[in-house]
């Protein structure tokens, strides 16, 4: 009789182990992305000839209005997105990308959602506000690679390589550059390879290995004369120029830019020809013809103020305040130096918008990653629930089910064990239960609590780091600003008392000695024992280089730290990259980043 009870428990024990293991089988099925093959080469038309992409870009979008047809409304707008970034028409770009991107959205068309997003990086990158560009081309990234569409995951590799470029981290921008080159070269993609050179040689040109640079955009001519791809030809041509112009060629540098000029307004191409005029402005400059440089300065302001590129307009501005100064022009000189500081102030005001729309993404980015580590930890939570009700589950029964078999077998002899049995039995599946639920809602609770500490931790920090960043620069641009306005503002001084007090101002000013030792006291004071750390931790680096790690820990921007340092942005990208070396920094560490850790 026990032996057959015994055999009965056994094999209902192991057909409730094989239920339950059964039950618990994942039943998840793989998902495709399916590439939108319908797409025309509008980038090559873009390229090669503008004037016919407006008319495929108009016509698109007249048929589309009288059809009513979204997917015409679609493409109409993302060629017009892509032209509009191309030639310097910005004001309207992100109406229509939003445009664009609501009817790719409606057609659920996730392939046309990321080419926009590529534009959209780019755009975002010649308006230096890096954090939002590098969020799409990352996502673009990704869709690309996921789908397996390796032309349009060439574009964003090459897209996250200008914009390392423009952030001065040349190891990140030398890698993704090569990833593009490799599609390249296994597509048989020649615009891309000529791509590629011009981009390469801009490296080199920062890096100031001026020969190597020449060798490379002279190859990305030739790739784009052959492909008759008349806005990179003009773009390479501008680098030529600029290149000789350093190399002291200035005969060359002019030959080349005057023809880009004339090619520019040929093509109507305002932003190029902004570039050409900066540029041959200081070609004149340097060649001491001032009259010609004070010229091209003044169409350069002109046309920065027609395409709405205010950062142009600031360089002009500088020169042209420089200029005057070498020709005793001191009222001249005051002018355009207050026109100078007025919109470097509302340039800054922006830039603190900016920074404001970064700290945004940047807490997007860290609310992400908080739902996905809270998705994770409920996941973890579900798993560890479920197995722990599966092992109670088989505990339980099998227990329940040797209970019941010793009540049966002794039931006839004795009621009152079997009512004691069952009792214990539902004490013991509650108590297994509350235990339960409570260790899950203590791990949930305390993965919580961390999460949100560590992100306000992170808030504070930046918020701390940008008001102390906004008040050393906003002390010194006042001390500035007033001491000019008493020295103009005074009724009883003659004009040579006014010009001996401005030089004497700038003079004052212009001490970067003094303006450095009270820039290390207000330091020292929020950051202490940052010079002495890094000075014993880094002997190799200069004193240039030590301030320049200051400006960083303060997060100024790199027009600001150019401007305090009186170099050019270039000679500053040129010293951040040796200064990674100094630091002996891997290629997937950045510079900054770095320099913030430094306590």
């Amino acid at each position: 009789m026990n032996r057959r009870v015994f055999n009965f428990l056994l094999s209902l024990f192991a057909l409730l182990l094989f239920a339950t293991l059964f039950s618990c089988s994942d039943g998840t099925k793989d998902t495709s992305v399916q590439k939108n093959n319908d797409v025309i080469d509008f980038e090559s038309i873009a390229a090669t000839n503008v004037n016919e992409a407006r008319k495929i870009t108009d016509a698109t979008i007249r048929e589309a209005e009288s059809t009513g047809n979204d997917s015409l409304y679609l493409k109409g707008y993302y060629y017009r997105t892509l032209l509009d970034v191309n030639t310097g028409l910005t004001d309207r770009v992100i109406k229509d990308s939003d445009r664009a991107l609501e009817y790719a959205e409606r057609l659920n068309e996730s392939y046309y959602k990321f080419k926009i997003f590529i534009i959209l990086g780019k755009y975002y990158v010649l308006k230096n506000e890096y954090t939002i560009a590098l969020n799409y081309y990352l996502k673009s990234r990704d869709y690309f690679e996921q789908a397996g569409d390796i032309k349009n995951l060439s574009s964003a590799y090459n897209g996250l390589g200008v914009l390392y470029f423009e952030m001065g981290d040349y190891d990140n921008c030398i890698l993704n550059f090569n990833k593009a080159f490799d599609i390249y070269n296994k597509l048989g993609d020649t615009r891309g390879i000529g791509v590629f050179y011009g981009n390469m040689g801009n490296v080199y040109m920062i890096k100031e290995e001026f020969a190597t640079a020449k060798e490379y955009q002279q190859k990305s001519l030739a790739t784009f004369t052959k492909l008759k791809d008349t806005v990179n030809i003009l773009s390479i041509m501008v680098n030529i120029g600029n290149i000789e112009a350093n190399l002291k060629n200035y005969d060359a540098s002019f030959r080349m830019l005057n023809e880009a000029l004339a090619l520019s307004e040929k093509i109507n191409n305002k932003r190029l020809k902004e570039r050409i005029l900066l540029n041959l402005g200081n070609n004149h400059f340097e060649k001491n013809n001032l009259l010609l440089a004070r010229k091209y300065f003044n169409e350069e302001i002109q046309m920065s103020e027609d395409i709405n590129y205010p950062k142009g307009r600031l360089d002009a501005l500088k020169q042209l305040a420089e200029l005057s100064r070498i020709e005793q022009k001191y009222e001249q000189y005051a002018q355009y130096t207050r026109s100078y500081y007025n919109l470097k102030d509302s340039l800054y005001g922006s830039e603190v918008k900016q920074k404001i729309e970064e700290l945004k993404w940047s807490n997007e980015f860290e609310k992400s990653e908080l739902e996905k580590n809270l998705l994770k930890s409920k996941y973890d939570i579900e798993k560890e629930r479920s197995n722990y009700l599966t092992i109670s589950i088989i505990l339980t029964s099998f227990l329940s089910l040797l209970i019941i078999g010793f009540v049966w077998l002794f039931y006839r002899n004795n009621k009152k064990n079997l009512k004691i049995s069952e009792f214990e039995n539902e004490r013991l599946q509650e108590k297994i239960a509350r235990e339960l639920i409570n260790t899950e809602k203590e791990k949930a609770e305390n993965e919580i609590l961390k999460l949100r500490s560590q992100q306000q931790e992170l808030e504070l920090d930046s918020k701390n780091r940008e008001v102390t960043s906004i008040s050393l620069q906003l002390i010194a641009k006042n001390k500035l600003m007033s001491e000019i306005s008493e020295v103009l503002e005074s009724s009883k001084k003659t004009k040579s008392d006014i010009e001996s007090d401005l030089k004497s101002i700038l003079f004052q000013n212009q001490n970067q000695e003094k303006d450095w030792e009270q820039f290390r006291e207000v330091f020292e004071k929020i950051h202490p024992g940052f010079f002495e750390k890094i000075k014993s931790e880094y002997p190799q680096l200069s004193t240039t280089d030590v301030r320049i790690c200051a400006y960083v820990k303060i997060r100024m921007s790199l027009h600001e730290v150019a401007g305090l340092l009186n170099i050019s942005l270039q000679s500053l990208h040129t010293s951040r990259y040796r200064i990674r070396k100094k630091l002996n920094l891997a290629s997937d560490q950045n510079l900054d980043d770095f320099i913030f850790t430094i306590q």
